[in-house]
C-alpha cells in the first residue's frame, strides 16, 4: 500500500485571548469521497452490486445509530470506534454546571491502521496557489 501524502498550507491564526496574529498548519485536501464513490469502488472486484453493498452499508449504518442511542460504544473493528461523549466547559461550582451547558456530541477513535496511515504520512507543503515546495522543507 502506498504512503499518504498530506498537503499543509500555512493559514493565519488569531488568538482569541491575546488577539495576537500567528500562523498554524492546515491540511489540504483534495475534495471528498461521498458514499457513492465509496461504494462503487468497494464493489468493484466483488460478485455484490452496488445496489446490494449500499443497502448492506444503510443497515449497518442504521445498527451503528441504534447501538449510540442505546449508550452503547459503537466498535467497528479495523475502522475504529465511536463513542456517545459531550463537553460543558469548566465551572469553579459544582452548581454551575447544568444540563444547559452541556452539548452531546460524537468521538471516533481511529483503528490502529487507519491510525497509523495518517500519522506516518509524508507532509508536503503547498503554495496558495496549490502548487507543492520542496518536500525536504524542515523549517
Amino acid at each position: 500500500m502506498s504512503q499518504l501524502k498530506l498537503k499543509v498550507k500555512k493559514a493565519v491564526k488569531v488568538l482569541p485571548r491575546t488577539k495576537e496574529r500567528g500562523y498554524t498548519a492546515r491540511i489540504v485536501t483534495n475534495g471528498t469521497a461521498d458514499f457513492d464513490d465509496i461504494v462503487e469502488d468497494a464493489s468493484s472486484n466483488t460478485t455484490m452490486h452496488r445496489a446490494e453493498l449500499r443497502m448492506a452499508i444503510e443497515l449497518c449504518m442504521d445498527s451503528v445509530a441504534k447501538a449510540l442511542k442505546q449508550g452503547l460504544i459503537v466498535d467497528l473493528g479495523p475502522l475504529g470506534k465511536i463513542y456517545p461523549s459531550c463537553s460543558s466547559g469548566w465551572f469553579e461550582r459544582k452548581d454551575d454546571l447544568t444540563l444547559g451547558s452541556v452539548r452531546p456530541q460524537l468521538y471516533f477513535r481511529a483503528g490502529d491502521d487507519v491510525e497509523q496511515a495518517v500519522r506516518q504520512a509524508r507532509l508536503v507543503w503547498v503554495r496558495d496557489n496549490g502548487d507543492e515546495e520542496e518536500e525536504g522543507d524542515e523549517t
